[in-house]
């Protein structure tokens, strides 16, 4: 059901008071089926956007753009890659946790499942293998695989920190605290520290190396390389009560921050949290725990204060004018998950003039809608990226290239690319 007061709203609008903002975009050549996208986006410094594709019940893949020449490049399938084409056994189905460059131009990640049996057979010869911690090279276009990390589980959040050279992971279904240490082709790992259904979905990383996530209740712990200990800090970041929510899953928890980002400025975090999309910074060095104070929300303004904000999405990027770029989404959105279709739209928040701003509904050249994001990294020229669903229009006697359909309308991924003025 539709928020009445936002449906009211919008209908005693006139259409000229509704705002918009135009995307350019690139689809991902030959990859229309892949069906989702959560976090894997980097824009690295030789101009290169890398993107992981899901493909629920297939085989994910490693995509990426060269803004130089302005060509879409397919990397690889991540089954093959991870040499398991030919065991029957569950697929890697995505990469669903950032990427990280190393200080040797590589791209470092991780790869997880999209197709789990029903966890009816989890853990068995029959199962997913488990998720493989891996690096691209952008010298010579190859993947390197440098072998299963994490047998039976897949890695759906994480971080590379070129610092200490490793990979991160927070692992599902456990909810392990892994990595990665790739100098010494050493897997680590550390633990439980979450149930499946409430980890956080991005890990941050300071620039000491220090990682840093969310559990409970929202509150906060540490990861210190130095000591290989996790320390859990009383910083807590704001959330709201858990609730039912119109459209949302119930397995979605809403006591963890969605996604953060680091400020090599102010040398802090801005993050939104999952329930009500509040912005908050966390400050990891004042006093002794760290200190996190609200800023406010990013959600559609129309959505302040409701209970039915939709999900946060993990489409947060710190611009280079000192502005928060954020993906807000206009229904519950999760691909085909969604709890039906709406446009998303395209918020900021400047860090100087703590001013939010909603630039509008997002549409692209043709005036096509984007449904939803949940990825977003910032260029080496400023250029905002994204990736998400966009909607398909059939056109008559050509086959529909789509991923499916959120609610009735088509959809398939694609780069979005966006300069702010």
């Amino acid at each position: 059901m539709f928020p009445i007061a936002l449906l009211a709203m919008w209908l005693a609008a006139p259409p000229s008071a509704i705002r918009t903002v135009r995307l350019e975009h690139r689809v991902f050549t030959g990859l229309h089926e892949m069906d989702g996208n959560w976090a894997a986006l980097l824009a690295a410094s030789d101009g290169k956007v890398y993107a992981g594709l899901a493909y629920h019940g297939g085989d994910g893949h490693l995509a990426y753009y060269d803004s130089k020449t302005d060509r879409m490049y397919d990397a690889g399938n991540l089954t093959e890659l991870c040499g398991e084409s030919h065991l029957k056994r569950g697929p890697q189905s995505k990469i669903h946790a950032k990427f990280g460059e190393g200080k040797d131009g590589r791209i470092y990640f991780g790869t997880h499942a999209g197709y789990w049996w029903d966890y009816a057979r989890f853990a068995t010869k029959e199962g997913y293998p488990g998720a493989h911690w891996m690096a691209f090279d952008p010298k010579t276009g190859r993947v390197e695989d440098f072998g299963l990390g994490v047998p039976n589980e897949g890695v759906n959040t994480g971080a590379y920190d070129p610092l200490f050279n490793r990979i991160y992971g927070l692992t599902h279904p456990r909810g392990h605290f892994v990595y990665y240490d790739v100098a010494t082709r050493r897997a680590v790992d550390k633990g439980r520290v979450n149930n499946f259904e409430s980890i956080c979905r991005t890990l941050g990383i300071d620039d000491e190396g220090n990682v840093y996530g969310s559990f409970g209740q929202g509150q906060i712990y540490r990861f210190d390389p130095r000591t290989d200990e996790i320390v859990e800090l009383p910083a807590r970041i704001p959330i709201r009560e858990k609730g039912v929510s119109l459209g949302r899953d119930y397995f979605k928890s809403e006591t963890a921050w969605r996604t953060v980002v680091w400020d090599s400025q102010t040398r802090q975090f801005y993050g939104v949290d999952e329930s009500a999309t509040i912005l908050f910074s966390f400050n990891p060095r004042a006093g002794s725990g760290g200190e996190v104070r609200r800023l406010g929300q990013l959600s559609i303004p129309a959505y302040d204060d409701s209970r039915e904000v939709p999900y946060a999405t993990l489409s947060l990027t710190l611009g280079h004018d000192r502005k928060l770029y954020y993906g807000a989404a206009g229904r519950e959105f999760d691909y085909g998950g969604s709890a039906g279709a709406a446009t998303a739209h395209l918020i900021t928040y400047d860090l100087n003039t703590a001013k939010r701003e909603d630039l509008g509904e997002m549409l692209l050249e043709d005036g096509s809608r984007v449904l939803g994001t949940n990825a977003a990294d910032t260029g080496p020229d400023g250029t905002i990226y994204m990736v998400g669903a966009i909607e398909v229009r059939p056109q008559a006697a050509k086959p529909v290239e789509a991923a499916g359909k959120i609610g009735d309308i088509y959809y398939r991924l694609a780069l979005l690319i966006y300069h702010p003025r």
